[in-house]
């Protein structure tokens, strides 16, 4: 009986540590698992759920939700409430990651003399995509409106406190030739991001191409006075531009992590004069959160 108890004793202690380590914590009957962000006189902690943030701050044993409604700055009456014992105001406190933790970490300083601020959690986040899809490549000459498949990889990244509708992000992409149109060019370009239309399952965003650098490769039929094809050339080379070319997209999410993309590029640009033909690039994708 005695090595019984010895046993679930010591199994007991073990499923615990990883519990304490985890910072599992019931609330309101709602058990979390929340990350810590500071850690002193007054310590923060945060949860992401879907594409929203809820912050918790605990000072000895009790631990509180800020909360804030409509965005009507309930949270800073909790903060002021919280640290009266110092003289720090709270008029200028976002409802943010960066910014609680800029207060919890000024007013922690303020009331003990040894502290040291603790290291921001990383907040820059990171999503891989895939996609593929056809486009008739309306800044180049396709007399014929040749749709042509595209094949592409895209990094993006972004501050989800500081900044949620607004991302940058990398993209390689590949157009292929097809044998009516023997063009083929691979694309590395810079490109900006607005989430137009923000919620938990999909958003509705404009995208913007900066800045690309792309390798092309075209045969081209030279053409006498009669319009006859005389003979054909090969043309290839590297060209940087500057395209400030639009388009629309969507993520619609289909797991925590994971989005089925949708996006329709390329529809006009500032800089590029388009050979005439109606815009058709289409892309279909995977997205995924690192």
């Amino acid at each position: 009986m005695q090595k019984t108890r010895i046993v679930f004793i010591v199994l007991f202690f073990c499923l615990s540590l990883p519990l304490a380590a985890q910072n599992v914590f019931i609330i309101n009957k709602d058990t979390l698992q929340l990350k810590r962000e500071v850690k002193g006189p007054l310590s923060l902690f945060w949860i992401r759920q879907d594409l929203e943030y809820r912050y918790f701050v605990q000072k000895g044993k009790r631990m509180l939700e800020l909360v804030n409604p409509d965005g009507n700055g309930k949270f800073r009456e909790q903060l002021s409430e919280l640290t009266t014992d110092a003289k720090i105001h709270t008029r200028d406190v976002k409802f943010v990651l960066y910014s609680l933790r800029h207060f919890t970490n000024s007013y922690n300083a303020l009331v003990q003399e040894d502290y040291v601020k603790n290291e921001s959690t990383r907040n820059i986040l990171q999503r891989i995509s895939i996609f593929t899809g056809l486009s008739n490549n309306i800044y180049t000459d396709n007399p014929e409106n040749i749709l042509a498949p595209v094949l592409g990889f895209e990094y993006e990244f972004y501050d989800p406190n500081l900044a949620p509708r607004h991302s940058a992000f990398l993209q390689l992409r590949h157009n292929f030739e097809q044998d009516e149109y023997r063009y083929n060019a691979t694309h590395l370009s810079v490109n900006y991001r607005f989430k137009a239309l923000y919620f938990k399952k999909f958003d509705l965003h404009i995208d913007a191409r900066l800045a690309t650098l792309y390798y092309s490769s075209e045969t081209v039929s030279v053409k006498n006075d009669a319009g006859k094809v005389v003979s054909v050339k090969d043309e290839s080379g590297f060209t940087f531009t500057a395209p400030l070319s639009f388009g629309i997209g969507s993520d619609i999410k289909i797991t925590p992590n994971s989005f089925l993309t949708v996006g329709y590029n390329d529809i006009f640009s500032l800089v590029l004069d388009s050979n005439g033909n109606f815009p058709i690039d289409f892309t279909l994708g995977y997205k995924y959160s690192l």
